[in-house]
């Protein structure tokens, strides 16, 4: 049972304002540049289970293939067998993942499962398939563009007694196995080395095992250029500088180039051996070392040599858990780290030259990053989970970083993998424990959750053009649209029709996830509809509405703030006005609101306000009104409550109205409105942290209304 926190008004000051001098500036919560209002921010959907809770299923990552289809595979079952493998795609542009399909049956056990995406737009996966106690046997399945079922499992038959197979994909479908181990089975270990092979083309017959180096070798990389160029790289059995070693295949040649040795400053043994190529046949081989942190070679393409070993720009970065990315155009972007709570970042062009630090996340509090990943065009996506459980994404697209966006709930043993799309989108998978088999082997369900159309601008609700919108009310029932622009002022009109004046209308978020904001309306029987105009469209009583509730006449001070329950729907917060008690309704996944549970009481002689995100936290945050005039914030939590109040001002009591307008200035922060009694109407810019600004006076002439929302 969900356990929901019962507040009272708990009367906590930080701050003591006046009307007109609202606060002081402080720093942002999050801080990315400055957001910009484009197709860069995409929403996440809700994230879904892709298995069952009747069996073990762990996920084996996500890629997304040249035409911009998701796909993951799984093993299902667990160590003590027998196991499958199984997967499922998300076609571009789709907004369900497809129903599982099985790639193959009957194993004993299945491990070390790779995933190669070929430029022709098929995907490749290759699993070691236990089968003896002597040795694995690989076999790889193929989805072919366009085709619903994978292709039957066959052997890698030049690699039957190999181990840590990796499999990339280049030009025409062309596959290529690196594997350690040795040719054939036996005591003698004097030819273990590291082993290629290939498959020109699907129906053909592996290629005769070639030897690149003998030796045995450990944390085995590889990767394929879009020109052909294949990149191994590996750790030798041996200590001390000379441990890691590379070897190329140039595009279109047949032969190895002789193993070289990658010298480091490192004594020690490297670590988190990391292989990335770039469409134009450069490399960047990435590894971590006890004493020197994160380095790296690269070699430009064209070339044939490596550069001298280099580190990321600042000591701070070098002990980053995170590999430097290459990207499409030759540049190499890192990410780290830095004291637990920031995300920074910082280029290196083909130059040399490292870009300024900039920092893209502040006070993350985030407890493991994954693995970023690079889109063909240049997409960059990255993800975390907090210690509170929360997963958040970024997104780069188009050179531009957008603020983190809150994809949904995680866990403490959340593991998953994200990849980037074309144009800014992203896709998802992670497991989630659902508990121990008696032999203490994971139980995990695999999850998925990727972006769809760019996320409506909260309050945006006229124009599509990510300003927020604020409704007024005649005294007759009409309603007034003035829509916001870039210099936070309420400029444009829109018609929104005359609506009886004993209904209630509340600016609402995306309730049935059709990608348009809603508007919540209540009538003087209490029923209420949630009315649902295309998008960028006003709102007007003859418009598509659809009836979601009854028994409203006993609630009042219904507010629209945002997504209190951290499930990526909006929810409607309501008074009962009886006995001051305050509950939450939460936004339900068929576009309807589900009562949760008490939030507060002793609201009674409150003025409820939804003021948006307040403290950058990205879960939705109150303001409360007292009958003194003193203004408190009360935080959500993101698990359907909120927290205890902070006073934030005071003097506020010559105001008829305050609203959370959302970001009207344009600073990635959300903003407060007050209309004066006079019919002035003051805007007070958030700063990020929970307080909000002095007030500039953006209108007048506000007094003939008879309310704004």
């Amino acid at each position: 049972m969900r356990r929901i926190k019962i507040i009272g008004i708990a009367l906590v000051p930080t701050l003591t304002l006046t009307l007109g001098v609202v606060g002081a500036g402080l720093t942002t919560a999050l801080v990315v540049g400055t957001p910009a209002a484009s197709a860069a921010e995409r929403a996440w959907g809700t994230p879904a289970a892709l298995t069952d809770e009747r069996g073990a299923n762990t996920g084996s990552g996500v890629k997304v293939t040249t035409d911009g289809t998701a796909v993951t595979v799984w093993i299902s079952g667990t160590k003590d067998g027998p196991q499958e493998l199984w997967g499922a795609t998300r076609p571009a542009g789709a907004t369900a993942w497809s129903a599982p399909v099985r790639i193959a049956t009957d194993q004993q056990s299945v491990s070390d499962v790779h995933l190669a995406m070929g430029l022709d737009g098929s995907a490749t996966v290759s699993w070691d398939r236990f089968t003896s106690d002597r040795f694995d046997s690989h076999s790889t399945s193929a989805l072919l563009p366009g085709a619903a079922s994978w292709t039957a499992p066959a052997p890698i038959t030049s690699a039957l007694f190999g181990y840590d197979l990796m499999l990339v994909s280049g030009p025409g479908g062309r596959l290529t196995a690196v594997w350690n181990g040795n040719p054939t089975p036996g005591e003698d270990e004097s030819d273990v080395g590291v082993f290629t092979s290939d498959l020109a083309e699907r129906g053909a017959a592996w290629s005769q095992a070639v030897q690149i180096s003998s030796g045995s070798a450990y944390e085995l990389r590889a990767a394929a250029a879009g020109d052909g160029t294949v990149t191994v790289a590996w750790q030798a059995d041996i200590s001390g500088p000379e441990a890691l070693r590379v070897s190329t295949r140039a595009a279109g040649a047949v032969a190895w180039s002789v193993p070289e040795v990658i010298r480091n400053d490192d004594a020690s043994n490297p670590g988190e051996l990391d292989v990335q190529a770039a469409p134009d046949g450069a490399a960047l081989v990435s590894w971590s070392g006890i004493t020197s942190g994160r380095s790296f070679v690269y070699r430009p393409a064209g070339s044939t040599t490596w550069g001298r070993t280099e580190y990321l720009p600042v000591d701070e970065a070098r002990n980053s858990t995170l590999a430097p990315q290459l990207e499409p155009d030759g540049r190499v972007t890192a990410l780290w780290e830095f004291e637990g709570a920031q995300l920074r970042t910082a280029s290196r062009a083909v130059n040399g030259t490292w870009s300024p630090i900039r920092t893209l996340v502040e006070n993350s509090e985030a407890s493991r990053f994954w693995v970023p990943d690079i889109g063909r065009d240049g997409s960059l996506a990255v993800m975390w989970t907090t210690f509170e459980g929360d997963l958040w994404a970024l997104v780069r697209s188009e050179g531009t970083w957008p603020k983190p966006l809150y994809v949904g709930r995680a866990d403490l043993h959340t593991v998953g993998s994200v990849a980037a799309g074309p144009d800014g989108s992203a896709v998802a998978v992670w497991n989630k424990r659902l508990g121990t088999t008696s032999d203490y082997h994971p139980i995990d369900q695999v999850w998925a959750t990727a972006t769809g159309a760019a996320k409506p601008t909260h309050r945006d609700h006229v124009g599509d053009d990510g300003f927020p919108d604020l409704y007024a009310r005649g005294t007759n029932g009409s309603l007034r649209v003035y829509r916001g622009d870039a210099a936070g002022k309420l400029p444009g009109t829109a018609d929104g029709g005359t609506w009886p004046t004993t209904s209630t209308l509340i600016p609402f978020g995306d309730l049935d996830g059709d990608g348009a904001n809603d508007t919540l309306v209540t009538n003087s029987a209490g029923d209420l509809y949630r009315h649902s105009p295309q998008r960028g469209s006003v709102v007007t009583p003859q418009g598509p509405a659809k009836k979601i509730g009854s028994g409203w006449k006993a609630f009042d001070g219904l507010t629209g703030s945002g997504d209190f329950t951290a499930d990526g729907r909006p929810d409607l917060v309501a008074r009962e006005t009886a006995t001051g008690d305050l509950y939450l309704y939460a936004g339900t996944a068929a576009g309807g609101l589900t009562r949760t549970g008490k939030i507060g009481n002793g609201w009674k002689n409150l003025t409820i306000v939804g003021a948006g995100d307040l403290n950058g936290d990205g879960h939705a945050d109150l303001v409360a009104r007292t009958a003194a005039g003193d203004l408190y914030r009360y935080d959500g939590t993101g698990r359907g409550a909120i927290g205890n109040g902070v006073k934030i001002g005071t003097g506020w009591g010559g105001m008829a109205d305050i609203v959370g307008i959302g970001d009207l200035t344009g600073d990635g922060t959300d903003d407060v409105l007050g209309r004066t009694t006079g019919g002035d109407l003051y805007r007070y810019a958030g700063n990020g942290t929970g307080g909000i600004g002095a007030g500039v006076k953006i209108g007048t002439g506000w007094k003939s209304f008879a309310g704004i929302r």
